[in-house]
């Protein structure tokens, strides 16, 4: 009886060991690191070995273990099958999906990121600068503003004008860009990583009143996060729901805007700031003199800028300011504002 016990016992412990063993297994090759979307141009050298390509992939918090890699590498014999390039992988992506990556990548692919929070004509010089085969920013710019966009993207506003009338809704991320998919493939990706990231749970957000925002629909969020990409000195999450409580506030109480950023961007410019002369200039575009929101958004703003307007803060801000520091103050009243841009400074002056 006692020998049996024992058998039973040690049949246990083996069954046990292996169930945790499987649940090991299962966590590192098929559960991403991250829930969140962070995308990362990770780049396999010629002659990189599967050991120093999981190190690195280790590194950059993409996958969890090198051990699980190099076990799955050799069961699947992957390692042989790497290629050489830049691929664009993502912090969401599973450790089977990132070998099944790795595997596939074309030579004559190319990678190019936008940074958050720029207008498309500035997008456009970034696609000449990259040098993307035979594509040029003058047809990426083209590609962008097809009507026939509208009628794809149900997101995208529908008879909308402007010289872009899409801007705010070329996602800025890292591609991997096809040349032979021309400036309309780099398009598509932008905009179906948008769809991505705009997703339902957002829609049904946006759909109800909060707090601290009423009731919104996705042109205005796009509108909001874009001032915001372009405003928020620090870009930090705090920062970020901060400036955009600010908006909220104002239009609550009949407020211009005051965002300078919406008068450079009719001016075509990033910087530096508007004269005297260009702040009368009479543009639905300056929201000094013209009331609610620009027409359009201004820049292409990431997923922390609509997150901050999604979900902003409870706040009865209605000023900011960024100091000489980089600091930005935040501000209640008219003579708060005032009293703090004489004792810090404000940047650029």
């Amino acid at each position: 009886m006692r020998r049996l016990i024992a058998v039973i016992v040690v049949l246990a412990v083996l069954g046990f060991g292996t169930s945790r063993a499987l649940d090991w297994w299962n966590f590192n090759v098929n559960t991403p690191v991250s829930t969140t979307s962070h995308s990362v141009t990770f780049h396999v050298d010629p002659g990189e070995t599967p050991t120093q390509i999981g190190n690195d992939l280790f590194n950059l918090h993409l996958i969890r273990s090198t051990v699980a890699f190099d076990l799955y590498t050799r069961l699947t014999d992957a390692g042989p099958k790497f290629q050489a390039g830049a691929f664009p992988l993502n912090t969401n992506m599973s450790l089977s999906q990132i070998v099944t990556a790795l595997q596939h990548g074309r030579p004559d692919e190319k990678t190019i990121t936008f940074p958050e929070g720029f207008p498309l004509w500035y997008q456009g010089q970034l696609v000449d600068q990259k040098k993307l085969g035979a594509i040029t920013g003058a047809e990426y710019l083209k590609a962008a503003k097809e009507p026939a966009l509208a009628s794809t993207y149900r997101f995208l506003p529908s008879g909308a004008g402007g010289d872009f009338p899409f801007e705010g809704y070329l996602f800025p991320d890292t591609y991997l860009v096809d040349p032979s998919a021309g400036a309309a493939g780099l398009v598509h990706a932008q905009l179906d990583q948008f769809d991505t990231v705009f997703s339902a749970d957002w829609r049904a957000q946006i759909a109800q009143s909060t707090a601290a925002r009423p009731k919104q629909d996705i042109r205005s969020v796009v509108i909001l996060a874009s001032m915001v990409d372009r405003e928020a000195n620090n870009k930090t999450a705090s920062d970020r729901g901060n400036v955009c409580s600010v908006y909220y506030n104002r239009l609550r109480v009949n407020m211009t805007l005051g965002v300078d950023a919406t008068l450079l961007y009719a001016l075509h410019r990033l910087s530096p700031e508007p004269t005297a002369a260009e702040l009368k200039l009479d543009s639905p575009y300056n929201s000094r003199t013209h009331a609610g929101l620009p027409p359009t958004p201004i820049s292409n703003p990431g997923k922390e800028a609509l997150a901050a307007c999604i979900n902003p803060p409870v706040t009865s801000y209605l000023f900011y300011f960024t100091d000489k520091q980089g600091t930005t103050h935040f501000e209640t009243n008219q003579a708060d504002f005032e009293a703090d841009q004489k004792k810090y400074g404000v940047s650029g002056s």
